[in-house]
């Protein structure tokens, strides 16, 4: 049975009853506690792709973004990967199987 709070003598050691985590919000992987005192692992970025691209505005260190001559705002791309656990190569340095 899950127990959410812990009370030794008058002193509370463990309270999760106002946790929030769920499954959803931790790494896949991960384990904690809910509110309720079950254990639960993380599913978080379990489906997403290898990798996002978003393209953005290119900013000065106030914040605002730079132009070119035209008063274009300049965009650059910014690229968010999964970082790989481990990567199997053949004799040749292929890739057999990418551990992300």
């Amino acid at each position: 049975m899950a127990a959410n709070k812990v009370v030794f003598g008058n002193k509370v050691l463990i309270d999760l009853t106002g946790d929030t985590v769920t499954e959803e919000a931790l790494l896949k992987g991960y384990t904690a506690h809910k509110a309720d005192g079950t254990i639960i692992t993380g599913t978080a970025f379990a489906g997403y792709p290898n990798e996002f691209v978003f393209l953005d505005n290119i900013e000065d260190s106030s914040g605002n973004p730079i132009k070119d001559s035209s008063g274009k705002t300049i965009q650059g791309q910014t690229i968010y990967r999964k970082a790989r656990n481990s990567v199997l190569l053949d004799s040749t340095g292929d890739v057999i199987e990418d551990g992300y």
